[in-house]
């Protein structure tokens, strides 16, 4: 306790030292887990959106460790792996509180090389590793099958392009002291991915949500929910499954440390959109914590980076690393 309040002061401290505080939103992190990425996510934004004209340009990476087994009756699942995506993003302000975003995101599937560290890393803390140091390392093997037919899986490949994402946010609210801002987003997802590889669903996804923004002193929260229509790939859809429909909600809170340095942490709840093929591994819901910092080295350029890890067990990814740089032009801010 007494360790935890003097990191607690310096934090305090060190926010009281900032001259210009600057709050710049969440970090637009997502589960990434396989199948969760064929389906439109619409990440964690503020909700204040970018001024007429102004745009912003992010390159993000995000690298993870995938390990899920489970067996029912006449059914097996396996997820082994690490997954890269690696992300462009676009976003423009359209004015009258509008603001339009686009993305081109490849990913690259491997057998990987962090097994050893991730058994290691769970065995220190305590974590279950659902026997994961009993398998072969540095693997590569993603599918569900049931009764010895596949129904969905995943190829590994060196570069693979998946669906893109397109999406519109409207200002509703403007934030003040009294109240929260609040802004609608729609969007969807073009079916540019290989779906029968398993990167993309071969349909269109349509998503709509909200976001919520409060700012208590020097911390501002943020907050989303949004539903998205999946659509179902040809592979599953042949052997008689589909796809489920994904719901999510999720809230972060950003400090700043100093004028160029914003510390945050998140947390997501997602369902499954495996829920409806039968595997009790893949039917569960997920839960993510995410904690990071942001590092503005110039009024226009910024480096993120954050680690992901899963609060609920036997379902997600092991844990994701992001690094991500942005560059905003004229960066406003909001204070």
């Amino acid at each position: 306790m007494a360790r935890s309040s003097s990191w607690m002061g310096v934090v305090f401290c060190a926010t009281g030292c900032v001259t210009r505080p600057a709050h710049d939103g969440p970090m637009p992190v997502r589960n990434q887990h396989p199948a969760q990425l064929t389906v439109l996510h619409l990440d964690p934004a503020a909700a204040h959106v970018l001024a007429n004209g102004a745009v912003q340009v992010r390159q993000n990476l995000a690298y993870t460790s995938l390990w899920l087994r489970g067996t029912a009756p006449g059914r097996t699942y396996e997820m082994d792996g690490e997954t890269l995506r690696a992300a462009t993003g676009v976003q423009v302000g359209l004015g009258s509180g509008l603001q339009a975003g686009f993305e081109l995101p490849v990913v690259h599937t491997s057998g990987g090389f962090l097994d050893g560290f991730v058994i290691d890393y769970h065995q220190l803390f305590g974590f279950p590793d659902q026997a994961r140091d009993q398998a072969a390392r540095d693997q590569f093997s993603i599918a569900a099958r049931e009764n010895g037919q596949t129904v969905w899986s995943v190829e590994r490949s060196d570069v693979e392009l998946m669906d893109v994402p397109l999406s519109l946010t409207w200002q509703a609210l403007e934030r003040t002291a009294e109240r929260p801002g609040l802004a609608l987003r729609g969007g969807v997802e073009l079916p540019t991915g290989d779906a029968a590889a398993g990167y993309g669903n071969g349909g269109v996804d349509a998503s709509l949500g909200l976001l919520l923004e409060y700012h208590t002193g020097p911390v501002a929260w943020y907050g989303h929910a949004q539903h998205t229509l999946a659509a179902t790939p040809n592979q599953t859809r042949r052997r008689g499954r589909s796809f489920a429909d994904v719901s999510s909600l999720g809230l972060a809170a950003e400090l700043p440390l100093a004028d160029a340095l914003q510390v945050l942490a998140q947390v997501e709840w997602e369902t499954s959109t495996l829920r409806e093929l039968g595997f009790p591994a893949e039917a569960r819901d997920q839960l993510l914590l995410w904690v990071g910092g942001r590092w503005w080295p110039s009024d226009d350029w910024a480096v993120e980076i954050g680690f992901g890890e899963d609060l609920q067990g036997l379902v997600s990814p092991d844990f994701t690393v992001w690094l991500a740089v942005v560059w905003q032009p004229g960066r406003t801010t909001a204070p």
